[in-house]
């Protein structure tokens, strides 16, 4: 089975427009191609996509149809425009999408770096989840993650770039800070746990079942606001080793050591969807992070060595 662009491209528009007629104006084709079109997906999945009537309402598989259509569509636009850049003599453009903690404490400098390197080369730099940077590099959204590793990796080029851990944290302003502190898995069991997403379990299988150790979870994408609620004593969340030492607020929370899963290790780098050609901005960015790091490194080690 294969869908043809076109089809996606008629079934997106009447959507999107809310109706057959509209999607036929919008597209300035006939209205019987469009729903020929909407047509042959139903019969390729034998399943229908809209529920017709007044109002159009899509099916689940319609649902599901509909984000696949995005997603393809957005990546042949971008394609499009990317080679008429090119055509103009434009440079490519580094598509990246990176987390909360790496655009925190090193993509002011990276950047910085990279555009000293590359002044020509167009950006597009997104902070996402982890879990989301994954779903964008899969659908090609984003050329190119820098976020932790999933457990299952296979489907992605990686470039391993440091060891990081995550440690679950409470504020002493939470009202069961005392029992939480001393390990009681019970007292989490009647808060919150706030974090950005939550990893798949068959990804991270170390933390299978995370969700039912608490009393439900909060998805907050901004880890400031995630920050700021730890802060308040509303919930408990994981936050990176770094962030523990440097952020003046999470200096005050306590790390929960005597609760079993309290401590993710993780291992932070680039990936890139396996198969994929990279661009010249690609592994530019690709030997600036190595660099960067490798820097890095040597550096803490001739601090240690001064230091003794």
């Amino acid at each position: 089975m294969r869908f043809e662009n076109s089809e996606l491209r008629a079934f997106r528009a009447v959507i999107e427009e809310g109706g057959f007629k509209r999607a036929a104006e919008a597209l300035h084709i006939s209205q019987s191609a469009v729903s020929q079109a909407v047509a042959g997906l139903e019969t390729k999945l034998d399943a229908p996509l809209v529920q017709r009537g007044k109002d159009l309402q899509l099916t689940e598989i319609g649902r599901r149809l509909f984000e696949h259509a995005v997603d393809v569509l957005r990546e042949e636009q971008q394609t499009l425009e990317d080679i008429a850049q090119l055509k103009q003599g434009k440079r490519e453009t580094l598509n990246l999408a990176l987390s909360a903690s790496i655009n925190r404490f090193y993509a002011p400098e990276l950047i910085s770096n990279y555009y000293h390197e590359n002044p020509h080369t167009r950006m597009k730099v997104s902070e996402l989840p982890a879990r989301s940077i994954i779903s964008a590099v899969l659908s090609g959204q984003v050329e190119l993650g820098l976020g932790p590793f999933q457990k299952d990796m296979g489907a992605f080029g990686t470039v391993p770039l440091y060891r990081d851990s995550r440690h679950l944290v409470v504020s002493p302003r939470h009202p069961r800070y005392r029992e939480m502190i001393e390990g009681d898995e019970g007292a989490l069991k009647l808060t919150p746990l706030i974090t950005s997403a939550l990893d798949n379990p068959e990804l991270r299988p170390s933390i299978q079942r995370l969700r039912d150790q608490f009393s439900t979870v909060w998805e907050v994408s901004s880890l400031s606001l995630r920050i700021h609620m730890v802060d308040e004593g509303m919930g408990v969340t994981f936050i990176d080793r770094k962030l523990l030492q440097e952020h003046p607020t999470c200096r005050k929370f306590r790390i929960m050591d005597d609760v079993s899963f309290g401590t993710i290790d993780k291992e932070v780098g680039l990936y890139y969807r396996t198969g994929r050609l990279l661009g010249d901005s690609a592994q530019s960015f690709i030997a600036l992070c190595r660099r960067y790091w490798n820097i890095e490194q040597d550096e803490k080690a001739n601090n240690g060595s001064t230091a003794t």
